[in-house]
């Protein structure tokens, strides 16, 4: 099973081989869902490889994430970038955006795909699916149980990766708009703003304060390594190691530990230790979190944000000198250095107050108020650490924790690199004809598996040259391959040379590195060029690309998505004239009463208008029945799906559901923020409509709308879930879980420090987090139908819509 480990730059994946990593996954400067990581230029990247792939018994892997979604103006920026990762020879991508997907699998198949965690692919179909669409490896929603991951790790012919350790986002990655909606920063674009870490106060479904501030969406750290074995033995292609933010020593020490765990060879004592300097170095409480349970307790730390440390003691008093305030404690378990670091938690702060060790006294009598001063402290010792000024006040029995260790930094070294030395270079063959009057040299460039054209060069010469009278044709060939082995700060190598000199001519060193000078230049010149044309073909095809127009409306009509059966109620005959088509969303209703829901509402507006949604998330919960549902509804006529998730369509397909012989259409978090990315569900998927992002900018909404009116659906009105979370709120509130049976818990208000309130969901043990009030892009609907909406999308779910508030938008939208 292979280790994987994160690399936010050059240093930090050096550090990971260096300690144990298989293979490392690194983002680029563009298009990398953590923005704010220092991140690898292409030189970098050529420097990562060739230590990379040096090792050819044992080489390592680079796996790079372009796993941002693109908007429709960044194609022609990211296509000469995956081309370039194409050429330097990555080992796969890691991608979200099927726009992204498209362009790989239609231009450049030779570039192995992973599904990034953010496609929140979470079941065996999920597995299935994306090993048709082309994908050579899954990486797993956080979220899934030991079991869901044991049924998708044997489905054949692809391969699982599971995130084992490291920060956990609060709701599925991928499904998340909380940053995109109330800060405009997105992080499916590489560039959130971390609203899940925000101290809360919450109010209840009656308006009572249940909080008066509290970090109700922050996440202890994911620590799986009590279960990689399980992992291996399930046959878990590769284990992940979250933290391209984090630095070197931090990669170091985590890679470390899950190195000696997948080797099982630490020695008694060891793995404590190294439990411990992960937790010095950054560490939040640790978690399985959804491993063992689909819907876990005591997997938020609501009290605290930020890292923790490890335990060093517990305030005994703050004591008050001449020469300051001092910090009294006994150490318990560890060792304390002079220059290291430690923090206490404090009630009345939303952070830790945390300050350096400056200076140790040692009280040999543990009470006693004589003392020493020394640079180490042993476990066990009573010692008083000096306070910065304007401290915060301490109270006695407040944990202090350690959070930077000198002792551990020196635990973990690594080498230096020299980068001219080992990057990555395209081996190229030469063949040299050497004439009295001319010297003539034919390169062939390998670039991965690709082989270039030739590319010839030619110098005439001034002066002929003479044969030579005291050297070999042998030595005069080695002359040649010493002068063209030496190609410097070019991104060649020299892979073979031949040499034709028929008359033994001897060539002067300065004419052959001249040569060779210029036959590299002109081979980057071809090479730039081919770079160049195939840039541009790709995004003329991509230009050329029009949607058929086939199902396309003459004039705009609406499309109302509800999750109640009587939502409509209100509605009469002259309404639905207006509605082209009504979505149910199946996934909010019982089993037992499924059937009869929709026979109500179709009866209502006509089965010919009705289209039923799949939930996005499809969990192995034993909640709903799929399989027997979904085929009872196919019997009784029902042709008109809507899909949210990759995993859906092979879902459909258990019961005979097929773009073939049914109409299928892609809701909003399949992520249409492209064109591409709607090829991808168009041609490949074979669906028949998609839907634009409701978070997405106005002006790519409008950009899109020009090239797929015919085929998208705007999203005018919305409520769309910012976050959906297998944690419940209630229960991290209340610190424990009630169990289904027993759970009264309907739905909480949020408001943060900055004003801004959301309104949380219970819907099946998962919380389902709301903007305040809907999301709307009213304001944008007139330029939409001059750029060719012809599908205008208005939702009523999650909230508790009753019919007359949905009957009151209804008319607000039609005026």
């Amino acid at each position: 099973m292979e280790l994987l480990s994160p690399a936010g730059n050059l240093e930090t994946a050096v550090a990971a081989f260096h300690y144990g990593a298989d293979a490392v996954y690194v983002g680029m400067k563009q298009f990398s869902a953590r923005a704010d990581a220092e991140n690898f230029t292409l030189e970098d990247l050529e420097v990562l490889l060739g230590l990379a792939h040096d090792d050819r018994e044992h080489p390592r892997k680079v796996y790079v994430a372009v796993n941002t979604l693109l908007r429709q103006e960044e194609i022609p920026q990211v296509v000469p970038l995956l081309i370039q990762l194409r050429d330097l020879g990555v080992d796969a991508l890691i991608v979200q955006d099927l726009g992204t997907a498209h362009l790989v699998r239609r231009y450049l198949p030779e570039l192995p795909l992973h599904a990034s965690t953010q496609m929140a692919v979470h079941n065996v179909e999920g597995m299935v699916a994306c090993r048709e669409l082309g994908f050579d490896r899954v990486i797993a929603a956080r979220e899934v149980t030991e079991a869901e991951i044991a049924a998708m790790a044997a489905v054949p012919n692809i391969e699982l990766e599971v995130f084992a350790h490291g920060a956990l986002c609060y709701a599925y990655s991928g499904l998340c708009l909380l940053s995109s909606v109330l800060h405009d920063h997105s992080g499916n674009r590489g560039d959130c703003s971390y609203v899940c870490r925000n101290c809360w106060r919450v109010e209840g479904e009656e308006g009572e304060t249940l909080s008066q501030g509290c970090h109700l969406m922050s996440m202890k750290d994911l620590a799986l390594g009590d279960a990689v074995s399980t992992l291996e033995q399930m046959g878990v292609a590769s284990v992940k190691l979250e933290g391209r933010k984090k630095t070197p020593l931090y990669v170091a020490a985590v890679t470390n530990y899950y190195r000696h765990l997948l080797d099982g060879d630490f020695q008694p004592g060891e793995r404590r230790q190294c439990e411990q300097d992960v937790k010095t170095i950054f560490s939040r409480p640790w978690t399985r979190f959804c491993f063992s349970a689909e819907h876990p307790a005591g997997v938020t730390d609501i009290q605290e944000t930020g890292p923790r440390g490890v335990p060093a003691g517990v305030v005994r008093e703050v004591v008050s000198q001449e020469d300051g305030d001092w910090l009294r404690f006994q150490l318990m378990g560890l060792t304390l250095e002079k220059h290291d670091g430690l923090q206490v938690e404090l009630s009345d702060r939303e952070r830790p107050y945390g300050f350096p060790v400056d200076e140790i006294r040692l009280f040999p009598q543990g009470g006693a108020e004589t003392w020493e001063s020394v640079f180490v402290a042993e476990d066990g010792a009573t010692i008083q650490v000096p306070l910065p000024e304007g401290h915060p006040q301490i109270p006695e029995g407040v944990p202090v924790f350690c959070t930077s260790s000198q002792a551990v930094k020196r635990r973990y070294s690594w080498p230096s690199l020299r980068p001219a030395l080992v990057r990555t270079r395209h081996p190229v063959y030469f063949s040299l004809k050497v004439r009295p009057d001319s010297l003539q040299v034919v390169a062939q460039p390998s670039i991965g598996i690709r082989e270039l054209s030739d590319v010839t060069t030619v110098m005439p010469l001034e002066e002929p040259l003479s044969p030579s009278s005291t050297r070999s044709a042998q030595a005069l060939e080695e002359d040649a391959r010493k002068a063209f082995a030496k190609l410097g700060d070019t991104p060649f190598q020299l892979a073979e040379l031949q040499v034709d000199n028929p008359q033994g001519c001897f060539v002067p060193a300065s004419l052959l590195n001249e040569l060779r000078r210029r036959s590299a230049q002109e081979v980057s010149r071809v090479m730039e060029e081919e770079c160049q044309q195939e840039q541009s073909r790709i995004l003329r095809q991509e230009e050329e690309w029009a949607p058929s127009p086939k199902g396309a409306l003459e004039k705009a009509g609406w499309i109302l998505k509800v999750d109640r059966p009587f939502a409509l109620n209100l509605f009469g005959p002259q309404d639905f004239e207006k509605v082209h088509e009504v979505v149910l969303d199946l996934g909010r209703l019982e089993d037992s009463a499924m059937l009869e829901s929709v026979e109500f509402l179709a009866n209502r507006v006509g089965r010919e208008r009705m289209r039923l949604a799949l939930p996005v998330l499809q969990r192995e919960d034993g909640r709903h029945q799929w399989t027997s549902l979904l085929r009872r509804l196919f019997v009784k006529g029902y042709r008109k799906w809507q899909i949210a998730n990759l995993g859906a369509l092979p879902c459909l397909a258990k019961v005979s559901v097929t773009p073939d012989n049914t109409s299928i259409t892609a809701d909003w978090p399949l992520y249409v923020n492209n064109t591409a990315a709607a090829r991808f569900l168009l041609e490949e998927m074979g669906l028949q409509r998609v839907a634009l992002a409701p978070d997405d900018t106005p002006e790519n909404l409008l950009a899109l709308t020009e090239r797929l009116g015919a085929v998208a659906e705007f999203p005018v009105f919305q409520d769309a879930p910012l976050a959906l979370s297998a944690v419940c709120a209630h229960a991290s509130l209340q610190g424990r879980c009630a169990g289904p049976e027993e759970c009264r818990f309907q739905e909480m208000t949020l408001e943060n420090r900055a004003g801004e309130r959301l309104k949380v969901v219970n819907d099946q043990c998962h919380s389902v987090y709301l903007r305040e009030n809907p999301l709307s892009q009213e304001t944008l609907l007139t330029k939409a139908l001059a750029r060719g909406a012809r599908f205008l999308r208005a939702d009523f779910c999650w909230r508790d819509w009753s019919p007359r508030a949905i009957r009151e938008h209804w008319d607000r939208l039609q005026n």
